[in-house]
């Protein structure tokens, strides 16, 4: 506190307004730091970068930690309605997780019925380009009977999205229930006037986390619902990496999944319990039962974000360190952090094939900086790393061996790991396998492979913007 006294007993020599600007933000700056040392339990050297931020630079500091350094997040807008929350569990509560699948001892048990959902008996077919993931997807719409729920992290007022839009529309004003619920940042252009008009056609609207521009008050900047999903009347999903937008079904390299069977529950779940979370509405429809087997695939969904445990980054630890032949990745954003990175390098040190695709193109440059930020260090330790030559390439997906692949919303980065709510769907089959693996190679086809030279001899000007991204890569 001796910095606060000195200040006052100084003041004279600056103007009054400015004596007092400074000092609230001192104290402003010593109130958040009991904050970030429970926040930042565990990992010192971010805890002192912090406190060293809000002490350095405390107006920036404490605004930028409250708008993006918290990775924790209650749904406490839910534990108000407590009633509601009941009601939800009572009629919504998870889909049964079946043992006996290949996914067994992959998360701890606490992760079943939470955030981790595997069953046998499921159908997958893959959607390998926007194009036929959205012609899929409106025939889907179209054919609904009961009801429809639609979740995006992005929904575009142009022509895919309207597309899609008079498919909802047409169902709404036939009777089925459709719901739609979007991120309420990334799709708040969205939530203007393409929903006023989706609703006057008898589609509910809801956005997730609204005002987060108001981060004392309100849920956090740094938090976004990132999931992308389409459950119809809890027989078919489709879930992945696909927005709904032009460029996804025209321009970018994606991937989307069509599932059948018992993981339809599983998707139809999350959708509900973030639905309730983001409207309190008790959604009124029969109860799930378990659905007939439709297919000879094992699958587990798994739901990841900051209202949890990190399950999704501990999935795709585990899975890369059981890896005996291959690990795969394609991801548009590639910021691994210590775990996964050690994970891929070790895997390779013991003779694993292991393959990250990203993209050359980033629609986010700070991204592409702070992903070359790691290639030294994992090229020389024995992956292969591959930048995609053609059109922004979107898809997040992976191979492990020959029968364990994963499509869903999440990149290989802190952000998808720590602070966006997101899905993935791990799939045991050996023919989605080898489908994903052909789509694969195809890309390679069209890439540039990484040399451990041409990383480590890249110009400085290049390095220093590497070595900066890197900096800001728990924020990416």
């Amino acid at each position: 506190m001796h910095y606060l006294v000195d200040l006052l007993r100084d003041s004279s020599s600056y103007p009054g307004w400015w004596s007092l600007l400074m000092l609230a933000s001192q104290l402003l700056a010593l109130a958040t730091a009991p904050s970030v040392l429970l926040q930042r339990q565990g990992r010192p050297r971010a805890a002192l970068s912090w406190l060293l931020a809000l002490f350095a630079l405390p107006a920036l500091g404490v605004f930028f930690w409250w708008a993006f350094g918290r990775t924790s997040f209650t749904r406490r807008r839910r534990l108000r309605r407590a009633g509601s929350s009941r009601r939800f569990v009572e009629r919504h509560g998870p889909p049964h997780s079946e043992p006996g699948t290949p996914f067994d001892g992959l998360l701890p048990p606490r992760a079943l019925g939470e955030s981790m959902f595997p069953s046998h008996g499921n159908r997958i077919e893959l959607l390998l380009d926007g194009e036929r993931a959205f012609v899929e997807l409106e025939a889907l719409i179209r054919s609904a009977r009961t009801r429809v729920h639609v979740m995006f992290y992005i929904y575009r007022d142009d022509a895919t999205g309207q597309r899609i839009a008079r498919a909802l529309s047409e169902r709404a004003r036939a009777g089925v229930n459709v719901r739609v619920l979007v991120d309420a940042w990334a799709s708040r252009e969205f939530l203007r006037s393409p929903a006023a008009e989706l609703r006057a056609a008898g589609v509910a609207v809801a956005g997730f986390l609204p005002a987060r521009h108001l981060p004392l008050t309100a849920p956090r900047l740094n938090f976004s619902n990132h999931r992308k999903l389409v459950v119809v009347d809890g027989e078919h999903a489709i879930t992945g990496g696909m927005n709904v937008g032009d460029e996804y079904a025209r321009d970018w390299r994606d991937l989307m999944v069509h599932l059948e069977g018992p993981s339809v529950l599983a998707l139809d779940h999350v959708f509900l319990d973030d639905w309730a979370f983001a409207t309190g509405e008790d959604v009124d429809h029969p109860e799930h039962s378990e659905g007939p087997a439709r297919g000879p695939a094992a699958a587990a969904i798994v739901a990841s974000g900051p209202d949890r445990e990190s399950f999704l980054h501990d999935a795709y630890f585990v899975l890369f360190t059981r890896a005996t032949r291959r690990i795969w990745i394609v991801t548009p954003y590639f910021i691994p952090g210590d775990a996964i990175a050690t994970a891929l390098r070790t895997a390779a040190g013991r003779g694993v094939d292991v393959r990250v695709l990203v993209p050359q193109r980033s629609d986010v440059r700070i991204v592409k900086h702070a992903s070359r930020s790691y290639y030294s260090s994992l090229l020389a330790g024995g992956v292969r790393i591959y930048e995609y030559q053609g059109p922004m390439l979107h898809a997040k997906a992976f191979l492990v061996d020959d029968a364990i692949s994963s499509v869903g919303s999440a990149n290989v980065d802190t952000r998808s790991f720590l602070l966006s709510f997101e899905i993935g769907c791990l799939v045991h089959d050996a023919d989605t396998a080898a489908e994903l693996s052909r789509w694969y190679s195809g890309l390679l086809a069209d890439s540039h492979e990484v040399t451990l030279e041409e990383s480590t001899h890249r110009p400085a000007s290049e390095r220093l913007l590497q070595s900066a991204a890197h900096l800001l890569s728990p924020l990416l």
